[in-house]
């Protein structure tokens, strides 16, 4: 889809991390990705995921914050979130920072 200064890719479909080690499979959706064209090219995430482990009971919401329309103000590659119990839905962490540190 065309999105002002550029596309924005949706990927469809589930991934899933398998953890043998601790016997664990990590079900997950993806952010879309936005490609910009202009006024600087360059790519990043934008949008919301899920990632649920049913083994441990746990699931996350994660947003993936994009530059803006220009892409000259605010910084990427930032997200936030939060991790709850699937069961209680009490959310036991909040998230916010940077995907690539």
């Amino acid at each position: 889809m065309i999105v002002g200064n550029g596309v924005e890719v949706t990927i469809l479909g589930q991934r899933h991390l398998n953890l043998l080690e601790h016997e664990e499979i990590y079900e997950t959706s993806s952010p879309k990705l936005h490609i910009c064209f202009f006024p600087i090219s360059g790519n990043e995430w934008v949008g919301n995921t899920t990632v649920r482990c049913i083994k441990s009971g746990l699931e996350a919401s994660i947003s993936f914050k994009g530059k803006g329309f220009f892409a000259l103000h605010g910084s990427s590659n930032k997200v936030s979130g939060k991790i709850w119990d699937i069961s209680t839905k009490r959310i036991l962490y909040e998230l916010n920072g940077s995907w690539d540190q």
